[in-house]
């Protein structure tokens, strides 16, 4: 037959075949998806591409069909590429599939012009030396777009390929590889001309077989597994190979034999030995290359039923539930090289939703609880446990497409590979999730066999273990009530006992300045009748009445502050100030006592500090009830010192808050006592301890001053706590009072820094 008879023919049946893939494409596709209308245009222009081929070297034509076939067949040959890029992005689910199209048109664009010597492109790619002639110059542009397309599509595939760990999805992807080799390599054929074989009609017959195999990777979801294949492949090759060397020995060694070099009676024996050590040898030297093939080559390393039994041994007495997913997946992992592995807790919600917890077994794992919706298919097809539900399913499978973008990254964020569901009485309690195999391979079908099998006998122990959990997990949360209680009882009775003390306490404070007024009114009285007292005696008798009216206004004066700090209705008048100025008259008031008391105070590392935006007044009262307990509660001759410090943030050099310590070497509060001193009324000591005096050592007050001072911080956004090793009057370990305010904001600190202020002199009291 001629050459260009076997091309027609041969391009004929290339442009059938393609209509038939066709055909099976929109039986098995519909065209639904995007990737399959764009698969039904490749296959489409296919069938021109061969017509085209077969009308090129048809005779009996017209003359110018043969030169439209040319046009046909070269000029689909370079927009190939195109599309076959369009569909690698598709395929690997990867963004730009617009931004392909649109460079894929101006390259079909660009081609085109070239051929039109639009804009004398070829003149300029001649002058450019580039070619020679316009046909090769327009041939060297088409050649360079088709391969950098083609290019394009191969480097994103690999790369894929190497990124991925999850073996179906790797199958899956060397699948297509397979597909861009075989079909860019049967298209460059079709471009090199016939010198000794006809390389045309040969590419033809490559790119239909990867057309073949593209329609089959697109149309299909289970594909064949690519390394098993070539394992059983290499594995039939091997036996092959042995036996047929078996075989060819055992014939040489009968040819010898019955040639008659050892005489007939001796060959027939011979020949006899010879068979007889054939059939001996036969069987055990095939099992025993069976057993290598299937430890190094099929790497089949585990007994299925052995591993049920052990697993249902091992399981059967557990109550502990993360102990059981240690033993289970441990198991599990040891006979199928699983090396990542947990247990999805599954519980029904009331508000059609479900509750998932994991518990890890093996690996790292972030993920811990999550919410899944009661019409998700992926929950759905847990329920049913027909079988594992693998990654690759939910993946690529368009029934689990319907599930919510949260629970599809929920589930690769856990990179398993394999989900076995455990179900108790047709109930879905929970599922296995396993990682990929260390070896590379997928889960097989007697793999999933047995994972369903041991899905199956967890069941009962998933229950119990899972009844055993909740038991201690409430027995835990009520001995946590009952302890919670408990402190909130003795805080309780602490408060009410402070309440109580507070009474007395109170009518001591009211009662002492009244007796003191009455007793000097009374003096006052006596000497009138007298006659007219001296002038010193008048003095003495107001200085004293004014004292006792001053303390009685003290104390009104914090009950008052205390009612309006509850009801929230403390008033704070924000002005720019600095932090030297109030610890100044805060402690201006106790110079006295700090000389009677020979104590020293010392305030230091405060000139630099930002300035605030609060209340001058009330701040100075907050500092002043602190200072003031320190000390109170600092024996004769101890240290009180107030430091300072500014505290920024990472994002930002300005000053946010600035902090104040006032510590002292006094007696130190018990731990239980620390959040209870803020409360009102509450007191350290026994109340017998009260006294008037306000400095006096431990010298009771109506235990208001620090209450009153923690509502003034917070009303001014900051925050305020006490630090001590506990309360020792033998070793003094000392508190330290932490004063948290915000600084004042920039605009707020420059306009107060432009203006003058007056100099506060550093503070040192010592006796």
């Amino acid at each position: 037959m001629p050459v260009f008879q076997s091309r027609v023919i041969t391009g004929l049946a290339s442009a059938v075949a393609y209509f038939i893939l066709g055909v099976i494409l929109y039986r098995r596709n519909s065209f639904k998806d995007s990737m399959g209308r764009v698969a039904a245009g490749y296959i489409l222009l296919s069938i021109l591409w061969s017509a085209g081929h077969a009308v090129v070297v048809w005779q009996g034509l017209l003359p110018i069909a043969p030169r439209v076939g040319l046009e046909i067949a070269f000029a689909l040959v370079w927009g190939f590429p195109a599309l076959i890029l369009i569909l690698t992005l598709q395929f690997l689910e990867r963004p730009g599939v617009r931004g392909a199209g649109i460079l894929s048109a101006l390259w079909i664009g660009f081609a085109l012009l070239t051929g039109f010597n639009a804009f004398g492109i070829l003149d300029t790619l001649i002058r450019l030396r580039i070619a020679d002639t316009p046909a090769t110059a327009l041939n060297t542009v088409r050649i360079l777009g088709w391969l950098t397309l083609s290019i394009s599509a191969l480097t994103l595939t690999l790369t894929d390929y190497l990124r991925t760990k999850r073996p179906l999805h790797r199958n899956r992807i060397m699948f297509w590889l397979i597909v861009l080799l075989v079909t860019q390599t049967g298209e460059g054929l079709t471009l090199i001309p016939p010198v000794v074989l006809d390389m045309q009609q040969l590419g033809l017959g490559v790119r239909l077989l990867g057309a073949l195999l593209l329609t089959f990777v697109i149309s299909s979801y289970n594909l064949p597994n690519l390394r098993a294949l070539g394992r059983r492949i290499l594995a039939t090759a091997l036996l092959t190979l042995v036996s047929g060397s078996l075989y060819l020995g055992s014939f040489l060694l009968f040819q010898i034999a019955l040639s008659g070099a050892l005489g007939p009676t001796l060959g027939v024996i011979a020949a006899v030995g010879i068979a007889l050590a054939l059939a001996v040898i036969q069987q055990p030297m095939l099992r025993t290359i069976q057993r290598l093939l299937n430890r190094f080559v099929y790497r089949r390393q585990y007994d299925p039923a052995q591993a049920l039994r052990e697993y249902s041994a091992a399981i059967s007495n557990i109550l502990d539930l993360h102990l059981l997913v240690n033993v289970a997946i441990g198991i599990i992992s040891e006979a199928l090289e699983a090396r990542r592995g947990a247990l999805i807790l599954i519980t029904e919600l009331p508000d059609a939703k479900v509750d998932v917890r994991l518990v890890k077994g093996m690996g790292e794992l972030d993920v811990t609880q999550f919410e899944m919706a009661l019409t998700s298919p992926i929950l759905a097809e847990w329920r049913a446990g027909r079988q594992p539900l693998t990654q690759y399913d939910i993946d690529i499978l368009p029934k689990y497409r319907s599930a919510s973008p949260m629970e599809r990254t929920w589930l690769q964020a856990l990179d398993m590979e394999v989900y076995v569901p455990i179900r108790s009485q047709s109930i879905l309690i929970g599922v296995f999730a396993l990682g990929h195999k260390a070896s590379g391979d997928p889960y097989t079908s007697t793999d999933c066999d047995v994972l369903m099998t041991l899905g199956d006998q967890t069941a009962v122990a998933l229950q119990n273990a899972r009844l055993v959990t909740d038991l201690k997990q409430a027995n835990t949360a009520i001995m946590q009530l009952n302890d919670e209680l408990t402190r909130t009882n003795r805080r309780l009775e602490k408060l009410d006992q402070a309440k109580t003390d507070f009474i007395s306490i109170a009518s001591h404070e009211l009662r002492t300045p009244l007796t003191q007024v009455r007793g000097y009114a009374d003096i006052l009285a006596d000497a009138m009748r007298e006659g007219n007292p001296s002038l010193p005696q008048v003095v003495q008798i107001s200085q004293g009445i004014g004292r006792a009216a001053l303390r009685l206004e003290e104390i009104i004066t914090a009950m008052l502050d205390v009612s309006q700090i509850d009801s929230q209705a403390l008033a704070i008048h924000h002005a720019p100030l600095t932090v030297a100025a109030v610890l100044r008259f805060a402690s201006d008031n106790y110079k006295e006592a700090i000389k009677t008391r020979k104590q020293k105070l010392m305030i230091e590392g405060i000139d630099d500090l930002p300035p605030l935006q609060g209340d001058f007044q009330r701040l100075c009262q907050a500092f002043s009830n602190v200072i003031g307990n320190c000390i109170k509660y600092t024996p004769d001759g101890g240290k009180i010192a107030v430091t300072g410090r500014a505290l920024r943030s990472e994002s930002s050099d300005d000053a946010t808050f600035v902090e104040v310590v006032i510590a002292d070497s006094g007696i130190g509060i018990h731990k239980e006592d620390q959040e209870l001193i803020f409360e009102k009324f509450y007191r350290v000591g026994p109340v017998e301890l009260h006294s008037t005096g306000q400095t006096k050592f431990k010298g009771g007050g109506p235990g208001l001053g620090l209450p009153i001072a923690r509502g003034i911080i917070q009303a001014h956004g900051g925050k305020i706590w006490v630090e001590s090793e506990g309360q020792d009057e033998q070793r003094l370990p000392g508190s330290k009072f932490h004063i948290l305010l915000p600084a004042a904001s920039p605009g707020v600190i420059a306009g107060y820094n432009g203006q003058a202020q007056p100099v506060v002199a550093p503070f040192t009291s010592t006796p």
